[in-house]
């Protein structure tokens, strides 16, 4: 899907991450879960005009994670022994939600991703706007849920469209083809 928003600049800030921890509060109320995203991947953003963020992402290797023996190697078979990356963060500007930029943003990351890694993951709560946006929008499918998720480190319960979050859905999408696995 293009975006309304043209000419996008594709940006991945080493320095300073910090300073755009309030454009990415949206994302994630848990102001430590934040810093942590931030220490521990890659932060990219869309831009307008070089310096206005329209979309960002935090983009982390999780490999180790589905790696025999990992913390999550049972709950994704098809993830094991993969590399896989996973977008542990996504923010769109308010005024510009809904107008393809977090699309934009998500599709130019696996295209960035598919030399270096086989898979990526995003995870959110289980919402029937957020099934429709990763699966009809970008192409993920649903491959397994993080029990409890949101019901752990976080002080106030999470609400979305009148649910309260528990579980975390995780999709996933492939980036290149393996012996017909791929999407």
């Amino acid at each position: 899907m293009m975006s309304a928003v043209p000419n996008l600049l594709l940006r991945r800030i080493r320095v300073a991450k910090e300073r755009f921890l309030p454009f990415l509060r949206p994302a994630d109320d848990n102001e430590a879960l934040l810093r942590r995203h931030l220490r521990e991947g890659e932060l990219y953003g869309l831009f307008r005009n070089k310096r206005e963020p329209v979309s960002m992402a935090v983009v982390a290797d999780v490999s180790a994670s589905f790696a025999a023996g990992g913390r999550e190697a049972g709950l994704a078979p098809a993830l094991e022994g993969l590399r896989v990356c996973e977008c542990t963060l996504l923010a769109t500007a308010p005024a510009l939600r809904g107008q393809g930029c977090g699309t934009q943003l998500l599709m130019r990351l696996c295209g960035l991703y598919d030399s270096t890694c086989d898979a990526m993951i995003v995870g959110t709560g289980d919402t029937p706007r957020m099934r429709r946006f990763y699966e009809s929008r970008c192409g993920f499918r649903p491959c397994f849920r993080r029990a409890g998720f949101f019901l752990h480190g976080y002080p106030q319960p999470l609400i979305e469209e009148g649910v309260q979050l528990r579980d975390m859905l995780v999709f996933c999408r492939f980036l290149r083809f393996r012996g017909g696995t791929g999407a």
